[in-house]
């Protein structure tokens, strides 16, 4: 897609967000608390005297037992919706959901804080809606982590093997030196053999071996 791949339609690469908590943040904390507070309120209505008042006959003859029916009964909502909202909280991650939202608002408002020194009391330039942009930049922007990956790996691979085939140079050099070396060894044996075999032919060198051989023939008479 050559398109893609124009400077004025890439986008940066978005960074890679860090990892998220799982330990409640500020809005997990804070919805724990609403819950733990809106639990109490609730309880707090079904009082002895409101409790009373709906089973008034047992209140008037047995005030005891109907207290300790509404402590129990108290109790038992209380662990009840407890439990529901913590089974609530782990079957659908809120603690994380809520995590990443808090590390979504500090990371923009870090981004802001940045633009404005940027901008250095200037007017601080808004970024586009993700939204508006084409289909093009947002798989160009989705894609260039991998290809930014993919792209330092080749690279790494290509000066391995550029050190390797550097290496392989100076060793075929090396060697051609000593072949070449060993040739000029070789044609200068060659040089003296044939000097030799010229020696041996001439005249002198005959005469010299016909009276070797006469004197070798007397001493042997």
């Amino acid at each position: 897609m050559p398109a893609a791949t124009e400077t004025h339609s890439r986008s940066p690469s978005p960074t890679l967000a860090p990892p998220v908590a799982d330990s409640p943040g500020p809005r997990a904390q804070g919805l724990a608390n609403i819950f733990n507070q809106a639990v109490k309120a609730t309880l707090e209505k079904c009082s002895p005297n409101s409790f009373a008042s709906c089973f008034p006959t047992t209140a008037q003859y047995t005030p005891e037992i109907l207290d300790d029916i509404r402590r129990q009964l108290v109790d038992q909502l209380d662990r009840t919706w407890k439990a529901n909202f913590e089974s609530v909280m782990a079957q659908k991650d809120v603690v994380k959901a809520l995590n990443a939202l808090d590390q979504c608002i500090e990371d923009a408002r870090l981004r802001k804080k940045r633009a404005e020194v940027t901008a250095n009391g200037g007017s601080v330039e808004v970024p586009v809606p993700p939204h508006t942009l084409s289909p093009a930049t947002i798989h160009l922007a989705h894609l260039m982590p991998f290809l930014e990956q993919q792209s330092a790996q080749l690279n790494s691979q290509l000066s391995t093997t550029q050190q390797a085939n550097t290496e392989l140079l100076s060793t075929v050099t090396a060697q051609r030196k000593d072949i070449e070396a060993l040739v000029q060894d070789l044609e200068n044996v060659i040089h003296d053999l044939e000097a030799s075999a010229q020696m041996m032919g001439q005249s002198e060198v005959q005469d010299l071996s016909k009276e070797i051989k006469e004197v070798e023939t007397e001493m042997m008479k």
